[in-house]
């Protein structure tokens, strides 16, 4: 579900730094979803998946993760 929600996000990000080309950024992107006022009560669906508070946050910590792996990968030993 994670994963199914972040990869159209992370899709987008990846084309709007194509558009912006090779800059270096000074820091790595942060990523904060933040509800409307109508969604604040509980979950809302995006799709079929139901989305919780925690999930919201599961799907910004991957998505997280996706960016900073773009930007500074790192080596598994």
């Amino acid at each position: 579900m994670i994963r199914q929600i972040a990869e159209p996000i992370l899709e987008q990000l990846k084309k709007i730094e194509k558009q912006l080309g090779n800059q270096r950024m000074s820091q790595i992107p942060q990523v904060k979803f933040v509800k409307e006022s109508e969604m604040l009560d509980g979950p809302f669906m995006i799709g079929d998946i139901e989305v919780t508070d925690e999930l919201l946050k599961k799907v910004e910590a991957y998505i997280q993760e996706e960016i900073e792996m773009m930007h500074e990968p790192t080596v598994l030993h």
